[in-house]
């Protein structure tokens, strides 16, 4: 399996403003800065979208992605999410005035995109990938997204702050081999990443004692402001199998 977290500026660096996983190049999850790649036959290449939820950093360049890959014929982008995310994306997003209604303009043999509903718990199948949400503890309803390609298991929390769910469904795994975890906030925005949802470092820290397996950590979604200030928290614990996302770099898993 091939993970990587598309870089949200320009030039690339290791800041973290906007959330768009590609894995195995056709199915991605969120779509933050997809559509920003300069690349246009990678965004081409791009089958089916999942979204964790309706945050602007997550959904921010969706549009422009079903824009730039769109060519008339049956084949289009499918996007998945939670049934009331796909409704908000109706109604806030491709509602005829932030953006066209890509969904009203859709015909069988024409469409711009296509949607489906995930169900907490059930897994789909695409390109070769099993992908089964799962809720995690967020400002809004937001689902996990735990990716099994037959050989790796890697998961994907989203933004969180402390859950169980999702942890709960990762001890009854039986491989796992990397969870992509957010820290948003230093220790002394605390209170702020409790009521947003999010994590600090400590809690981030505390979170990791709830998963029965030692599995490689990936430390995602630092807000940019406080992003060194998170590095230095998180080096203080040095704890083993930690590691700060490389956005641009590709990430292998494998049997």
């Amino acid at each position: 399996m091939r993970v990587e977290l598309l870089p949200s500026s320009q030039p690339p660096s290791s800041q973290q403003f906007l959330v768009s996983y590609l894995i195995n190049d056709r199915v991605a999850i969120d779509a933050g800065s997809i559509g920003l790649l300069a690349d246009l036959k990678k965004q081409e290449q791009v089958e089916h979208v999942f979204v964790t939820h309706q945050h602007i950093d997550h959904i921010a360049t969706l549009p422009i992605l079903l824009e730039n890959v769109y060519e008339p014929g049956p084949k289009s982008i499918e996007v998945l999410s939670a049934e009331s995310v796909l409704d908000l994306l109706q109604k806030d997003l491709f509602n005829g005035r932030i953006w066209p209604d890509f969904l009203a303009l859709s015909t069988p043999e024409n469409p711009f995109l296509v949607t489906t509903p995930l169900e907490e718990g059930q897994p789909v199948s695409r390109c070769g990938l099993v992908i089964t949400p799962v809720p995690v503890s967020h400002a809004v309803p937001t689902l996990g997204l735990v990716v099994d390609d037959g050989g790796a298991v890697v998961a994907f929390p989203s933004d969180t702050g402390p859950t169980e769910k999702f942890w709960s469904h990762l001890n009854e795994l039986d491989r796992l081999d990397a969870v992509f975890l957010e820290i948003s906030f230093p220790d002394c925005l605390a209170d702020l990443a409790e009521k947003s949802g999010h994590h600090c470092t400590k809690t981030f820290v505390d979170e990791l004692q709830k998963l029965k397996r030692p599995v490689r950590w990936i430390v995602v979604h630092r807000k940019p402001r406080y992003a060194e200030q998170i590095a230095s928290e998180l080096a203080a614990h040095n704890i083993p199998g930690v590691e700060l996302i490389q956005p641009g770099k590709v990430y292998e898993f494998s049997a």
